[in-house]
């Protein structure tokens, strides 16, 4: 029976050890994120992480279907472009406004573009068809 009770202590401090070097392992959030460039008409947005962070209930409510200890980008699985062979994932631009967009709006945060998006100088004419185009 002691024997029993002294492998049961000993495996529980393992499994709280292994809890323990875990969650150390979870990288220090960035201050700030820079969402880049995915628009003709607005420039980045200076995403403050870390505010968000202490909103959040943790990583996973942003940085889904990822292991807390290798967090990627957004990128890394919503595409710049609509995948049709990944129905269910969003493209990127989609991801970020479905997410950004739904927390906000729960939240009642700022919704208007121009609350997180610097407006870029329209051009004018010609000029505006043409930059539209790639």
């Amino acid at each position: 029976m002691k024997t029993a009770v002294m492998t049961l202590v000993l495996m529980t401090a393992g499994l709280v050890t292994v809890a323990v070097t875990e969650e150390a392992a979870v990288p220090d959030p960035p201050e700030e994120v820079t969402i880049g460039e995915m628009s003709y008409w607005f420039a980045p947005v200076e995403f403050t992480h870390l505010d968000h962070t202490d909103l959040a209930d943790d990583c996973t409510t942003c940085h889904h279907d990822q292991e807390p200890e290798d967090i990627g980008l957004c990128s890394d699985c919503h595409g710049l472009e609509y995948d049709p062979t990944e129905p269910e994932a969003p493209d990127l631009k989609m991801a970020y406004h479905q997410l950004c967009v739904g927390c906000h709006q729960q939240e009642e945060a700022p919704l208007a573009c121009v609350d997180c998006h610097e407006r870029k100088a329209l051009p004018a004419g010609v000029e505006l068809k043409e930059a539209r185009q790639p």
